[in-house]
């Protein structure tokens, strides 16, 4: 029920097509844990998105709001007319609109939860309201705009999701926004097994005598689904009843690198043994069927949510050592790290953990120690609202 004192706060996530992916998961874990006696959410998203009724059945209100198509003219000039028009809508005309909204709600405070390079018109609209404006900065950006430096340093704080992204910013050169450091947290209770781990196996077709490993997250370029395959084949004929699980969605820009990641399958002799499930809105299950989970982004990884997952199922991790992935993993303690887009080292990291089941074990029981004392959601959820009551001055 909502309180009466509750300060209203209104939550945006920025992404346009409704993949779902680790932001998602972050915004909910906290807006799920606030004390509502204090703040009462409000979360817009710009597309529908399979994890929105799990918002509403904990009686967090949300709103689609899309963002507006842009003007194309095919008339003489219609390049210039078009990028004309384009700049009143989206800084002047939609601010304006996104104010109402915030005036509507009697919103107090806006957060944004995914990047100083995104959602500008929000950043504008809470301005011309007065309303103290924060983001999540949950990337690890090659560069910055003018425009994202120059709004970013109107906001009251940048939220880095780890280390690695707060050191990327002096990296760049940018040392005067209101940088701070909140790790993101994990409820080891929000991974419930609620199915059988014969009942997963027998869905996705693998023999109940098979050894499973698998990666969570989007099938995209950086995420390196395509270095996991490298190392199953590898792996192929030493442990023939070894098989992989590929767990994720995949947005339209990247159906491309999804049929590159089947022919590779094909190609090395895989099929059958390496799956692509798809989404999966029941991760718990689909993690607990895995010997051990892998992490492979060949990109520097801004956080690492499916880490904490894996973590707090007790399952050991091989993870590429880049980003903020050292600041989770004990190398040597809760599982390995390797470097990055290197499947041989991969593959000699799995055949150590494969070839020693119980050293595996006691590995996932000390991520899963690790996970308690250092990434609960309850010190994020506190730590973030401590940053309310200063901003709100309560």
């Amino acid at each position: 029920m909502k309180s009466e004192s509750a300060v209203p706060v209104l939550y945006v996530e920025g992404n346009v097509d409704g993949t779902v992916g680790g932001s998602y998961y972050s915004l909910f874990f906290l807006v799920s844990g606030l004390d509502r006696e204090r703040f009462e959410p409000l979360v817009v998203f710009a597309a529908e998105n399979g994890l929105r009724p799990r918002f509403e059945t904990h009686s967090i209100r949300t709103l689609i709001r899309p963002l507006p198509a842009p003007t194309r003219l095919r008339v003489p000039g219609g390049r210039l007319l078009s990028k004309a028009a384009n700049f009143v809508r989206g800084w002047l005309i939609e601010p304006l609109r996104l104010a109402r909204l915030m005036r509507r709600e009697r919103i107090r405070l806006l957060h944004l939860n995914n990047s100083v390079t995104r959602n500008h018109t929000w950043t504008l609209a809470a301005l011309l309201c007065g309303i103290p404006v924060i983001t999540h900065e949950r990337g690890i950006n090659d560069h910055f705009k003018s425009r994202d430096l120059k709004l970013g340093r109107r906001m009251r704080a940048v939220i880095c999701i780890s280390a690695a992204v707060r050191d990327n910013f002096a990296a760049r050169g940018v040392r005067d926004l209101p940088l701070l450091t909140i790790h993101n947290g994990l409820d080891p209770a929000q991974m419930r097994v609620t199915r059988d781990a014969g009942q997963i196996r027998g869905e996705l077709g693998v023999p109940g005598s098979a050894r499973l490993i698998g990666i969570v997250g989007n099938i995209k370029p950086w995420k390196g689904q395509e270095v996991v395959i490298r190392a199953m084949s590898r792996l192929r004929d030493e442990f023939p009843d070894l098989h992989c699980l590929l767990i994720g969605d995949t947005s339209p820009d990247d159906m491309a690198y999804r049929e590159r990641m089947h022919a590779l399958i094909g190609e090395f002799g895989l099929k059958g043994r390496v799956l692509i499930t798809g989404f999966k809105q029941d991760i718990a299950n689909y993690v607990n069927v895995l010997e051990i989970q892998v992490h492979a982004s060949v990109a520097p990884e801004p956080f690492g949510r499916v880490l904490l997952e894996a973590m707090a199922l007790e399952k050991p991790l091989v993870a590429s050592g880049d980003g903020a992935v050292p600041e989770i993993l004990v190398d040597g303690v809760t599982g390995y790290l390797f470097p990055p887009n290197d499947a041989e080292a991969l593959a000699a990291r799995l055949r150590s953990l494969l070839g020693d089941p119980a050293g595996a074990a006691a590995m996932g029981r000390a991520g899963r120690k690790r996970l308690e004392a250092e990434f609960s959601i309850t010190r994020n959820v506190a730590e973030t609202q401590r940053l309310y009551e200063r901003l709100l001055g309560s």
